[in-house]
Order: structure tokens, then C-alpha cells, then sequence
């Protein structure tokens, strides 16, 4: 029986060591877990921060691009209206095809002819 308690007393002194160990992994495994989750948080909150920078670009290059848009016609109306002075069409022609106030209109031609007399 005194053999008995004694090998019990050993298997019960194996049986702590192994808890112990349990234990110190789990403490180790706990910290590493901590560790990980902190470096995500990081990740994510940088994550957040470029996303609302993105979708703040976007923002600003729909508007850009809205804006853009809405030159567009007048500035085809000044293309067509160089073009048009080009071909030799007077100030009369420019206003009423391209919709141009009449002192952009002299303006335009005058501009044209300087530009032409200085390549000459």
C-alpha cells in the first residue's frame, strides 16, 4: 500500500508539472493572442483612415470631373469660334453662330490677326 501511495504521489506530482505547463502555454498563447489583436486594431483603424482619404478623392475628382462637364460647351464654342476666324468669318458670324457676346467676338479676331501678322 505505502508503494501504491507513493506512486500515486508521483503521478500526482507529473500530473501538476503537466498543468503547470498547460498553464505557462496558455499564459504564452493568451499573450501572443493579445499581441495579434492590438496589431489588427492598428491595421484596421489604418485601414479607415485610407478609405475615408480615398473616398474623399473620388469625391473631390466626381466634382472636378462635374465641373469639367459643365465648361465643356462653352469651351466648344470657343473652338468653334477660333476655327471660325480662322476660315475668315466676321463678328456678326461669331455672335450669332456662337453665341458670343460681340466685344469676344472682336476680341477674338483681334487676337487671331496678331497672332498671324506675328508669324509672318
Amino acid at each position: 500500500m505505502h508503494s501504491q501511495l507513493s506512486g500515486n504521489d508521483l503521478l500526482i506530482g507529473e500530473l501538476k508539472e503537466q498543468l503547470d505547463g498547460l498553464r505557462s502555454n496558455q499564459e504564452q498563447n493568451l499573450a501572443a493572442l493579445n499581441s495579434w489583436q492590438i496589431e489588427q486594431e492598428q491595421v484596421t483603424g489604418q485601414l479607415e483612415h485610407r478609405t475615408k482619404q480615398f473616398n474623399e478623392n473620388i469625391k473631390n475628382i466626381k466634382q472636378e470631373m462635374q465641373e469639367l462637364h459643365a465648361q465643356q460647351p462653352e469651351d466648344r464654342l470657343y473652338s468653334r469660334a477660333q476655327k471660325m476666324v480662322k476660315l475668315g468669318a466676321g463678328i456678326d458670324e461669331l455672335v450669332a453662330e456662337c453665341q458670343l457676346p460681340k466685344v469676344e467676338a472682336e476680341m477674338l479676331i483681334a487676337m487671331y490677326q496678331r497672332q498671324s501678322s506675328s508669324k509672318k
